[in-house]
């Protein structure tokens, strides 16, 4: 077998042009410490422990930093293919699952290699949007979709915004009205993500989209993942960033097509000392009955979307309102442990 062989074939499994470096590096010596692989790998030390880490929870390594010097160990052979195959056995139940119910024609699945091809996907997705873009991208690629975005919120489309690495530095924070509902900076390097509507999704590798450089990007649409990822990103890395801006408030009173975007305004409202009420239609989470809750009093506002945070765990964001006698919560999309699920929301401000 081929070096070159292996790389292709490391980069099926969805590791990263340096993350194979890192891997054949060990596979080199069997055994190393960690500074080897820094040197001749040609990747920081930073990265390298990040890489490490990555290629040990793919079973391909064993990374013991309990030592000094930290050492690397390649797992053997037959280990490091258990593991891809459990990991491949995963990914084709995973697929199965998407794909219950489903029309194959209705879902898309595309694998991108092409920074071109990546740019116009990311504008073309945001153009498409009609209620809520998330975009996680690297600050320095941020003027490139800029404009898209600033026209998605011209339409009424809600536009959160996690800027990373690299190009933080050097970032002008006020590129950000106009263009952004909230906006959050992290100085770390994740895969940046776009998903539009909870529909449509594309995650990248950071390298294609800052250069142009290996990696490649998934788009997927019609597809839970999306919404999946989305609440994966924010009850994670949007919860630990930096809030650098937030919206205006709006003229009241105004209809959201999601429980999200009214709690934002709503929040903003509440901390000026605006009381208000909601007009919800709602299913009800227990019968699936379809009700109208009829300009109801906001009593309480959980969320996990501009600071300070008010929602008890990471993924919450929901209205708790007076409706006929009691006080009941109300969430977004697939509701679980609230009493109501939002269908259409409209805030007003109490007379």
């Amino acid at each position: 077998m081929t070096r070159e062989r292996l790389r292709e074939n490391l980069d099926l499994l969805g590791l990263s042009s340096k993350e194979i470096d890192v891997y054949l590096t060990v596979l080199d010596h069997g055994t190393v410490t960690v500074s080897r692989v820094v040197d001749e790998s040609d990747v920081s030390q930073r990265h390298v422990y990040q890489m490490c880490e990555r290629l040990d929870e793919r079973g391909l390594v064993v990374l013991n930093d309990h030592v000094r010097p930290s050492v690397v160990r390649a797992q053997r052979a037959d280990s490091a293919v258990d593991s891809v195959d459990s990991r491949l056995a995963e990914l084709e139940a995973d697929i199965e699952q998407e794909l219950a119910g489903q029309e194959l024609s209705d879902l898309e699945v595309e694998l991108i290699k092409s920074e071109p091809t990546l740019g116009k996907r990311w504008r073309r997705d945001i153009d498409s949007a009609t209620e809520e873009v998330f975009i996680c991208l690297p600050a320095v690629t941020f003027d490139r979709f800029a404009d898209a975005l600033g026209e998605a919120l011209d339409r009424g489309v809600a536009v959160y915004v996690l800027l990373t690495d690299p190009g933080l530095e050097g970032f002008d924070a006020t590129a950000l009205p106009g263009r952004a509902t909230l906006a959050r900076t992290w100085a770390h390097e994740p895969r940046p993500l776009l998903t539009v509507d909870r529909k449509r999704m594309v995650l990248d590798d950071p390298k294609l989209l800052v250069d142009g450089g290996d990696g490649s990007a998934i788009s997927l649409t019609r597809s839970t993942v999306a919404g999946n990822l989305f609440s994966t990103y924010q009850s994670n890395f949007w919860q630990i960033a930096t809030e650098v801006y937030r919206c205006e408030r709006d003229s009241l009173p105004k209809s959201y097509p999601t429980l999200r975007n009214a709690i934002v305004q709503a929040t903003l409202h509440e901390r000026a000392g605006v009381e208000l009420t909601a007009t919800i239609t709602a299913e009800d989470t227990a019968s699936s009955e379809i009700v109208e809750l009829s300009s109801v009093p906001i009593v309480e506002l959980r969320q996990g979307l501009l600071d300070p945070f008010t929602n008890e765990f990471p993924i919450e964001n929901s209205i708790h309102v007076e409706y006929d006698g009691e006080v009941v919560s109300v969430g977004g999309v697939n509701s679980v442990i609230e009493d109501y699920e939002a269908l259409d929301i409209r805030l007003e401000q109490a007379e």
